[in-house]
């Protein structure tokens, strides 16, 4: 009668606590008990009053030293694993540390494709495994792994949509005529962010005839110090960040505003956009966005920014990344394909590829047309609701309703 869930906190912002909030949400819909083993969530992030347990990894010491006391007091029938591969494998096996003996559903993510044997025989060791992709799932079956069935993650248009007065929101954030690029991502290796800033760097070149603004969407200092590789670029004065602060990529920002705030305001300047932007607000504020990680599985900010209008450039995987992609948004060849720590290929794009088709899509209104009306039609293909209905599913076999 009890579903426990292993994931990043639904109390968070980032895709997988996104993802876990949406099956949470429907399993309790469905009649079942939630309990949710936050990773990320600390003790102040709980109290929220969300219809399910959220219990915080985050207690002191390691982040795993009470999942046998979870267990034990929420006592589930079934344990939803949602992670990426990679770890997956740490995850089944503290699970077996902590005394889980229960049947376990892996609803799993490939940052990259292929994985070691080991990452394979973690995902095999599971009662039922659920994809979030035709591609991921057609490669678990290729390798001999049964796959119970796939469900990408999803996009809420009601949330994010094209703005209704984008030139009120540019003007409130100083921004006048500047063409933004967008860039949303957290600051670490597989986002390649340096990158993408490298890449804007040749595209201001090549076009410096436009008023040209990068927007990172991450904390400033992480795996690279982006304000100092900026200004080694000659863009210090080009770049905005989240906020005046250090910017907690995790906790982000509200995704919407129940009351629009683009009335008259403060004008920021070019440090960072206003506070009170919602996270679609800073979306739509793009002329395009960039994402070019090297590996990556159904990245949210694609069908996001799909469906808020916005062009997208975009690495070419060759796989779950730019199947999720479609039509809708201009892929990038790699300029080097690398392999990563559990043997996953990775797509590094160069940034004179990054530099140049970024200026050739800004000079070009009709095929900035073009790419967001395939990427909005492409969104579109993406309800939740795909997700929330498998969840019920993922846990059919194993867990009962509890009683009316």
């Amino acid at each position: 009668m009890t579903v426990a869930i292993f994931a990043d906190s639904p109390t968070l912002t980032s895709g997988f606590a996104r993802t876990t909030r949406r099956m949470a949400d429907a399993l309790v819909r469905a009649g079942h008990d939630v309990a949710c083993y936050g990773v990320k969530a600390r003790r102040a992030d709980i109290g929220t009053g969300l219809p399910y347990t959220v219990w915080p990894a985050e207690q002191g010491g390691h982040w795993t030293d009470t999942l046998a006391e979870f267990f034990a007091s929420t006592r589930p029938e079934v344990l939803l694993l949602n992670m990426d591969a990679y770890n997956a494998l740490e995850c089944v096996e503290v699970c077996e540390r902590a005394g889980w003996r229960g049947p376990t559903v892996s609803y799993v993510c490939f940052d990259g494709l292929p994985v070691s044997r080991a990452h394979l025989d973690a995902q095999r060791s599971c009662s039922a495994v659920w994809a979030t992709s035709r591609t991921g799932a057609a490669y678990l079956e290729s390798e001999g792994v049964k796959v119970a069935g796939y469900a990408p993650p999803g996009v809420a248009p009601e949330e994010f949509r094209p703005a209704a007065d984008r030139p009120a929101l540019r003007a409130r954030a100083g921004l006048g005529d500047s063409l933004v690029v967008g860039v949303f991502a957290t600051n670490t290796e597989r986002k390649q962010v340096a990158r993408a800033v490298a890449g804007f760097a040749v595209a201001a070149e090549l076009r410096p005839d436009l008023d040209l603004r990068l927007y990172l969407h991450c904390r400033s200092r992480g795996y690279w110090d982006l304000r100092d590789l900026a200004a080694r670029y000659g863009l210090a004065d080009r770049v905005l960040f989240p906020a005046a602060e250090e910017f907690e990529e995790h906790r982000g920002v509200p995704t919407a505003h129940s009351v629009p705030r683009i009335g008259p305001g403060p004008v920021t300047g070019l440090a960072h956009l206003p506070e009170d932007f919602s996270y679609v607000d800073r979306i739509n504020v793009c002329d395009v966005l960039m994402n070019v990680a090297h590996s990556g599985d159904v990245e949210q900010v694609i069908i996001e920014g799909q469906a808020c209008g916005v062009p997208l450039l975009h690495t070419d995987d060759e796989a779950v990344m730019s199947d999720a992609v479609g039509r809708g948004g201009v892929l990038l060849p790699a300029s080097d394909v690398g392999i990563g720590r559990i043997g996953q290929r990775l797509h590094y794009v160069s940034p004179r590829t990054i530099g140049e088709s970024l200026a050739a899509l800004l000079g070009d209104p009709a095929a900035q047309a073009e790419v967001r009306a395939a990427g909005l039609a492409n969104a579109a293909a993406y309800p939740w609701s795909a997700l929330e209905d498998a969840a019920v599913a993922m846990v059919a076999p194993y867990a009962s309703p509890r009683a009316a």
